[in-house]
């Protein structure tokens, strides 16, 4: 264990010197920042009907908690990408920690920054800014508690590691990166859809292809409650959310491994 905290404090030390660790850090405030003062300014300037708006509020939601895990799995995936260009893997293999070892602990780092970029998010927006996502008078964080914001961050967060994997496989290098990035955010932002009418009911459950509807779509049926008889309790959401993370963090694992030890 003493291995991993002398690992974890050489890395706290040099993330001002890491570009990316240091967006993984301010990105959180950022998109805090936007959801409360931007969003709102976007909401009340629409001069459409209160069900357009509905959407349009559960849009925004949907589409923070998506960005914020897919942008702190693309940082990931760069740190992971710098040892692919610097060829340095095999050098890790003869360390205390191994590969294994190193790729355990990035996982487990990147995990950590999703995790709290999320709760930091959501408890900014139910502190500082749930007057202003309203759904037929009612604030949408009304029924949200904190422990439900945790275990959906606990959840969620699985989705980083596994999008950091899953891109520093395919690319060799930076730039090859920044094109499977832009990709890969479709399928982060995949749940979106999720709103449409067509994916109502047992449909719905098409979407659980992707890690990532699970915990979002526990949330949305917290924050917009309704009657449909297709729909789990949020904790099984939950469930099959860990479940499908755990399968799809463990296959990208095998495949990074597989690419990058020559």
């Amino acid at each position: 264990m003493k291995k991993y905290f002398n690992l974890l404090k050489y890395e706290l030390k040099t993330i001002y010197r890491d570009y990316f660790q240091v967006v993984m850090i301010i990105f959180p405030f950022i998109i805090l920042l936007m959801a409360i003062y931007l969003f709102p300014l976007i909401i009340d300037s629409l001069a459409v009907s209160p069900e357009v708006v509905k959407y349009v509020i559960i849009l925004l939601v949907i589409m923070l908690m998506s960005f914020g895990v897919f942008l702190i799995g693309a940082m990931g995936s760069f740190l992971l990408l710098e040892h692919k260009d610097e060829k340095t893997i095999n050098t890790i293999a003869v360390t205390p920690l191994g590969v294994n070892g190193y790729l355990r602990f990035k996982i487990v780092y990147v995990y950590c920054f999703a995790l709290i970029s999320i709760l930091i998010v959501l408890i900014g927006l139910k502190l500082f800014a749930k007057d202003y996502y309203v759904i037929n008078g009612v604030s949408i964080f009304d029924n949200l508690t904190y422990t439900m914001m945790i275990a959906h961050s606990l959840v969620a967060a699985l989705v980083a590691p596994a999008l950091s994997l899953l891109q520093a496989t395919f690319a060799n290098n930076k730039i090859e990166g920044f094109a499977i990035m832009k990709f890969s955010s479709m399928i982060a932002m995949a749940p979106m859809i999720m709103v449409m009418d067509t994916f109502r009911g047992k449909l719905q459950y098409v979407l659980g292809v992707f890690p990532n509807f699970w915990a979002i779509k526990a949330i949305v049926n917290v924050i917009y409650p309704n009657n449909d008889p297709s729909n789990m309790s949020f904790y099984l959401y939950l469930f099959f959310g860990v479940i499908l993370s755990f399968l799809v963090l463990t296959l990208c694992y095998r495949m990074f491994k597989k690419k990058v030890i020559y």
